[in-house]
């Protein structure tokens, strides 16, 4: 498949956050519906079901899926009694292969496929260590393109891996940037990014205590190399975004920070989701001039 050229080019690059995605989903689909259009939207976590439904121009997929999911299908998002059912925190098996294949989040993997725009996302191989990164194009149908989005999303302790090319995968936020996705970008030779991040712009991870980080390597004792990736996202994570910052400061990235966060990324309370999806497409409607400036169109 002809890719769309990066020289010149923006990427839309949207961070995950879990349930967060209730508020900056509604901001990234109110970027569409303003009629921006970027030739390359990436994700990870899930930043990537986001990233997914804009190539797909299925906004309406999202608010599904982080707001009216929880009322719709709530033995799906089932919480903590889901996660001592073996079922995970999220059912993993039903959110992104189950739902499309029983068609009630349905996606149109022939408008995902055809779109200019290229698609990229990025996850951990947990015996390996190696960050893998998937563009539009490797994935068959829509199944295959759901279970490479789990794979990006599969939270540690909350929700189960997925094994994909022989290797059990978790979520991307553990790879390479620690969640930020203009890393994957500039892997795939973007110079310029708008990045959609899903905490206030003062927010910085604070490290891992010490009796936590015997638990992840107690808990992940199969996998040595996914404690050390919990253990070190932290620090990873924050200077990562501070280089972020400075390339806006250089005028190569255009940064959108939420004006709020109230959501945790295991918020299920449906009057919470709904409220931060409102603000999350008013804060939308006002950023889209500025993007637009930033794009020159």
């Amino acid at each position: 498949m002809e890719r769309p050229e990066p020289a010149g080019g923006v990427a839309l690059c949207i961070e995950g956050g879990g349930m967060r995605i209730a508020y900056t989903g509604a901001l990234v689909c109110s970027l569409q519906q303003a009629g921006l259009t970027f030739p390359l939207v990436c994700g990870i976590s899930a930043g990537a079901s986001v990233s997914a439904n804009f190539v797909a121009e299925m906004p309406w997929r999202t608010r599904a899926m982080f707001v009216d999911g929880v009322v719709d299908e709530p033995s799906h998002y089932a919480g903590w009694v889901g996660l001592a059912t073996g079922k995970g925190y999220f059912d993993a098996d039903y959110l992104y292969e189950g739902c499309i294949e029983d068609g009630s989040y349905p996606f149109d993997f022939e408008r995902f496929e055809a779109s200019p725009a290229n698609w990229a996302t990025q996850a951990l191989e947990a015996d390996t260590g190696r960050t893998a990164i998937w563009q539009k194009g490797e994935l068959g149908d829509a199944l295959s393109m759901a279970r490479h989005v789990r794979a990006s999303s599969t939270m540690p302790l909350l929700m189960k891996p997925v094994e994909i090319d022989g290797h059990e995968m978790y979520d991307g936020g553990l790879g390479r940037g620690a969640g930020l996705p203009h890393v994957i970008a500039e892997e795939l030779g973007y110079e310029r990014f708008v990045v959609v991040l899903s905490q206030v712009r003062e927010y910085a991870k604070a490290p891992v205590k010490p009796w936590v980080s015997r638990f992840y390597f107690r808990w992940a004792h199969d996998y040595p190399l996914v404690a050390k990736a919990l253990l070190d996202r932290p620090a990873v994570y924050n200077e990562t975004r501070k280089r972020l910052f400075e390339l806006e400061a250089e005028g190569r990235a255009l940064v959108i920070t939420p004006d709020e966060m109230p959501l945790s990324n295991i918020t299920l309370d449906y009057a919470k989701l709904d409220e931060a999806w409102k603000a999350g497409s008013a804060q939308g409607e006002r950023e889209a001039a500025r993007v637009r400036d930033f794009l020159g169109v």
